[in-house]
């Protein structure tokens, strides 16, 4: 399996996009915010750093071959993220566009527990509401979970049978929901999963 998000958002407008040492950026959409972009897609971890926090934070082998392909990514104007690799104690720099850094995987598992945090390791998260997409170490499935007071609810609202599978399908929906030139084309709520399905207060 080889996921490479370059090729999986082709489909956007070439505008003003740019590459730094950390990333590419692509498709420039100034009526979020100056300098801001549809998609921020981290170059490859660097070897040892991977290692490292593979070993920490006990990273499944298929989520380590991701990020030494990409190390991590915020997709379409952070309606998605995919967590990376950083060294530790280095800063996520939010205030220079081309300088970011990836959310970093061990900050967002320590800041937001998954549910069995032995089993369930948070890759990725949703900025409408902060709900996390966990690998199961186990079966290597992808669960989401919402966030509660103290980290994430038991009882995941959906499940994808792979990374692959749940990186391919929600890349598709989420284009779905943009057009060509990054404007979203709907109510921010509708960039969850499958928002008709779930549950509310």
């Amino acid at each position: 399996m080889t996921i490479n998000l370059l090729n999986l958002l082709s489909e956007f407008r070439v505008v003003t996009d740019h590459e730094s040492q950390t990333a590419f950026f692509r498709t420039h959409v100034p009526w979020v915010a100056p300098e801001a972009y549809l998609h921020m897609i981290f170059k490859p971890a660097a070897r040892d750093v991977l290692a490292d926090a593979a070993q920490r934070q006990r990273i499944p082998p298929v989520f380590q071959e991701f990020l030494a392909i990409q190390n991590g990514a915020i997709l379409f104007s952070g309606a998605l993220s995919i967590y990376g690799v950083v060294h530790p104690g280095q800063p996520l720099e939010r205030s220079a566009t081309f300088s970011r850094l990836p959310f970093s995987i061990e900050s967002e598992n320590s800041d937001w527990r998954p549910y069995d945090p032995d089993r369930f390791l948070a890759i990725g998260g949703y900025g409408f509401d902060g709900s996390r997409a966990c690998i199961d170490r186990r079966s290597l499935q992808i669960a989401l979970f919402q966030r509660g007071e103290a980290g994430l609810l038991s009882t995941p609202l959906l499940s994808w049978k792979s990374l692959e599978q749940w990186v391919r399908e929600e890349i598709s929906r989420l284009s779905a929901l943009f057009d060509a030139n990054g404007k979203r084309l709907v109510n921010e709520s509708q960039t969850l999963p499958h928002s008709g399905m779930w549950k509310h207060n």
